[in-house]
């Protein structure tokens, strides 16, 4: 059994595929199965490979059965190897072995969502790369083509900039509307990695849960806080002033035209890749 006192240790290879040591059972997720193998059912665990990167769990009944793990760690590999052997039963030399193939269960695993994001990005990224290719074969002007690598950027800074006044802007307004105020005491303090002093206040919430907010703001021994009592993690020391709604309009207009400009230079390289 894993010792108490420790997390249990968790080992991740390629392809989502990964090993657990949790109550005496090495939960083992490859190749689209997750395979229970009780700790008795282990002969041995064995590290090698290139730089000592593979973990090999070898069972009992004459070492037939194995399987392999696959990590990019070989720190890693060595922590998980030692764990598991130190939860493997002692046993003397001439003691017999149970089969351990047949004491490990085996379950399908259920396949993940596609992430629809990723496939978006790869498709977008692939595009742009063929276009970039694509363009100066085309006899597209330099000035097109400096748009078109211009564009990447463009969209970047316009998207970021927007999120960060839109964040502000729902943040503010909806603890303006709807947020609760209530007296925090703080709990200590401490020098941020900028220099500036943080503040740690602790407070109970509508539900009776207590919660704590680590702001530069503050400094007393009490302090009003506001929060959302539909997403308490959303908290502000005292009340935020109309002028934070400026700013996050001011951010959002700002950078609004480098995504829409961005947006228009690949649509330029586009028709000139069409026409």
């Amino acid at each position: 059994m894993t010792s108490t006192g420790t997390s249990s240790p968790v080992l991740h290879g390629g392809r989502r595929a990964s090993a657990r040591l949790r109550d005496g059972v090495v939960p083992l997720e490859t190749g689209g199965v997750r395979r229970r193998i009780p700790v008795a059912a282990i002969e041995r665990v064995d590290v090698h490979g290139a730089g000592g990167r593979r973990l090999t769990v070898v069972l009992t009944g004459g070492g037939s059965v194995a399987y392999h793990l696959r990590c990019r760690s070989a720190p890693a590999v060595e922590a998980f190897a030692h764990a598991v052997r130190r939860a493997l039963p002692v046993r003397d030399a001439g003691e017999p072995r149970p089969d351990g193939a047949a004491l490990v269960t085996e379950e399908p695993l259920e396949r993940a969502a596609p992430n629809r994001v990723r496939r978006l990005c790869w498709a977008a990224g692939s595009g742009y790369a063929l276009g970039l290719v694509l363009l100066p074969v085309a006899g597209a002007g330099a000035a097109v083509v400096i748009l078109w690598v211009a564009a990447p950027a463009a969209i970047a800074g316009g998207v970021v900039g927007v999120r960060a006044g839109g964040k502000v802007l729902r943040e503010t307004w909806v603890l303006r509307t709807r947020g609760i105020t209530v007296e925090g005491r703080l709990q200590r303090s401490r020098r941020g990695e900028g220099g500036s002093d943080l503040y740690t206040y602790a407070y109970v919430d509508g539900e009776g849960v207590r919660r704590e907010l680590t702001s530069s703001d503050g400094g007393g021994e009490r302090a009003d806080i506001t929060y959302d009592p539909a997403d308490p993690g959303t908290a502000e020391i005292g009340r935020r002033s109309p002028g934070l709604l400026v700013f996050g309009a001011v951010l959002t207009l700002l950078f609004a035209p480098f995504l829409l400009a961005g947006v228009a230079f690949v649509v330029v390289g586009v028709v000139a890749l069409v026409v």
